[in-house]
């Protein structure tokens, strides 16, 4: 009895192949490690309690330092510097005085830049003869966790649950009006889960558990309605446009484990007009600054998802055209 031997993979298909998947593999390493190798300040705001012409003054030594790193803002005094920084308006604040510096920061703003302007502080002063500095933490991150390392994890779960509400509804529930109907729901149940973890659980976030709960179900319905619309309208391949858009793209620069200012400009900035960043942006106003610094990103979460929505509808249309369209009628040859 003869057994048939499967037919070889052609040499140049294993080639292709193999090319393929260097060349994914090398973008999503460049996508997730570049923001990392190239994180330095890129125009990060900061006050000085000072005259404007004290303000230029240390714009242009920092500008020498470091050129185009940071924006100095001069403020009237340490009260208005103190509201910059709890309006999100800067960083951090110096207050230079003969006997001493004072530094204001924000570490729930960016731990990252909080030990930057601490360094320059430090450098200042010792410019100045070694005079003492001192650091006032304005609005601190919570005592267990310091460094806030939760509020950056929290990127993932912010861009990978959008994935999986959009993907679990586009393949699992039937009917377009159930389909609309977990895509509000979902958000909401899954913002006021992870909201009650990070709180009560992990105790990696500060702020109160509404306004939490609202800013992670806003990210996850902008993330889930525009996965989700990709999936009505291309089907499967829908979820990897989406996920590309959102892990590859969205998630490197949303700026959560530093500020999107220390990322390579422009792409801090352009990361803001993402959902990952714009998630993140909002969360830790959300939880830190009374909303301050959020209104951008309300919008930017608003318009991805009504973008999902329209996809969405465009492809419901569609499913709903071609449902009702006749079938092509096949003549039958008829005997004489």
């Amino acid at each position: 009895m003869e057994t048939s031997t499967p037919e070889r993979t052609p040499i140049g298909r294993v080639i292709a192949l193999s090319a393929g998947l260097a060349l994914i593999v090398g973008v999503l390493t460049l996508a997730f490690a570049w923001p990392s190798t190239g994180m330095g300040p890129h125009e990060v705001p900061i006050a000085v309690v000072a005259p404007d012409s004290a303000a230029d003054q240390v714009q242009a030594q920092l500008d020498q330092a470091e050129p185009d790193g940071f924006d100095v803002t001069a403020a009237a005094d340490a009260d208005e510097a103190a509201t910059l920084i709890e309006e999100r308006e800067v960083y951090a604040a110096f207050a230079i005085a003969p006997d001493g510096i004072t530094v204001y920061t924000a570490s729930a703003a960016s731990p990252v830049v909080s030990r930057l302007v601490v360094g320059i502080a430090d450098g200042v002063a010792a410019q100045m003869g070694g005079v003492p500095v001192t650091v006032e933490d304005l609005v601190a991150l919570p005592a267990d966790d310091p460094n806030g390392a939760g509020l950056a994890a929290s990127a993932l779960p912010l861009a990978a649950g959008g994935i999986m509400i959009a993907a679990l509804i586009g393949f699992n529930v039937r009917g377009t009006g159930r389909q609309i109907a977990a895509a509000i729901l979902a958000p909401l149940a899954v913002g006021a889960g992870v909201a009650a973890i990070m709180l009560y659980v992990l105790e990696s976030i500060g702020g109160d558990y509404l306004p939490v709960a609202g800013a992670l179900a806003l990210a996850m319905a902008a993330t889930g309605w525009l996965i989700l619309g990709l999936v009505k309208l291309l089907g499967r391949a829908g979820v990897i446009v989406g996920a590309v858009i959102v892990m590859l793209v969205g998630n490197p620069l949303s700026g959560m484990a530093s500020s999107p200012e220390m990322l390579p400009a422009p792409w801090g900035e352009f990361g803001q007009y993402l959902a990952p960043g714009a998630g993140g942006t909002l969360l830790r106003s959300a939880a830190y600054f009374d909303g301050h610094g959020g209104a951008t990103a309300v919008w930017v979460l608003a318009a991805w998802t009504a973008l999902g929505v329209v996809l969405f509808t465009i492809g419901a249309v569609r499913s709903k055209v071609k449902a009702v369209q006749p079938e092509p009628q096949v003549a039958v040859p008829v005997a004489a």
